[in-house]
């Protein structure tokens, strides 16, 4: 069985069109298979929103799908409260802003029985409607806040996952152990899916990449603004200092020195190797100020200790 476990907050909206998509995937006939609705709205009435979408598509699909409530905030907690859940040995992760392909269901499902990977990626495509769009591309190619992934033709073999769209057999999780709980969004932000592929690939684990797995990634030109690429590595670098442990040592001179490359390129290079430097610096100076924050917090523990 493949169990697919899609962790929602508070669009509803865009889940309601991925569950249509899933309805019409090929090989629901051929293949078992289940839907896992991980509820982690903060607001019950939006929780009770996604509730009745969900018993809605399992009354229509013989039962298929059921929601996982978990009301701690937090995408990798409401991911591990349905991974619990899960009854599949392959379990397949989509982000509630994707839209599936017809074969992506089929896809997963041959890639498992016909692989020895513990893990796949499949790729995250721009939405047709924008790959023409010349202002939308501009934006993207400047920031690249969106995580479109499409690795090139021959490619087997990878080292990292992006959350969107990617699977693992179940069994994985007793090797690796769940999700960090401490980051993703609802919590540091992001970088969940890379520090789970790290420890994955520690363990002597294999992603593989499918192709034809393939999904729409909702293009969202909120995300195309200085403020948000802003806020995005600023959550890479307090997230990175969860799990790297990054110290002084090496925060300062990767600040200065993504400092001293941004006024470079910002005179003489690319903008693309401009913003690059940019989003470097963003992401040290976060951790620098995430490190003085709770050195701050333990020199007043002290205080009151005394």
């Amino acid at each position: 069985m493949v169990s697919v476990i899609i962790a929602t907050s508070e669009r509803v909206e865009t889940l309601s069109r991925l569950l249509e998509r899933l309805c019409r995937v090929q090989g629901t006939e051929t293949i078992d298979y289940e839907i896992i609705v991980a509820n982690n709205a903060r607001d019950e009435t939006l929780a009770r929103a996604v509730r009745d979408l969900v018993e809605e598509y399992s009354r229509r699909h013989g039962g298929r799908y059921r929601e996982v409530r978990e009301p701690i905030p937090g995408k990798c907690r409401a991911q591990n409260s349905a991974i619990a859940s899960a009854k599949g040995s392959i379990l397949a992760f989509l982000d509630d802003d994707v839209k599936v392909t017809p074969p992506w269901l089929g896809a997963v499902c041959d890639f498992f029985t016909r692989t020895s990977f513990d893990a796949m990626q499949g790729p995250i495509l721009m939405p047709p409607e924008v790959q023409n769009d010349g202002e939308f591309l501009r934006l993207y190619h400047r920031y690249r806040t969106i995580p479109f992934v499409q690795y090139g033709p021959g490619v087997v073999e990878i080292t990292t996952l992006t959350g969107a769209n990617m699977a693992m057999r179940k069994e994985v999780f007793s090797r690796v152990g769940l999700f960090n709980e401490e980051l993703g969004p609802g919590r540091s932000g992001i970088s969940e899916d890379v520090e789970f592929a790290q420890r994955m690939l520690r363990c002597g684990g294999r992603i593989g990449y499918e192709p034809r797995a393939a999904v729409y990634h909702e293009a969202d030109r909120g995300r195309l603004t200085e403020e948000f690429f802003r806020l995005r590595h600023e959550q890479q670098g307090r997230s990175r200092l969860i799990y790297k442990r990054s110290s002084l040592f090496s925060i300062v001179p990767n600040l200065w020195r993504s400092l001293w490359t941004f006024g470079w390129y910002s005179l003489m290079g690319p903008e693309r190797k401009k913003y690059r430097a940019k989003g470097r610096y963003f992401h040290y100076r976060a951790m620098l100020r995430e490190k003085a924050k709770k050195f701050g917090m333990a020199r007043q523990q002290s205080k009151v200790g005394r």
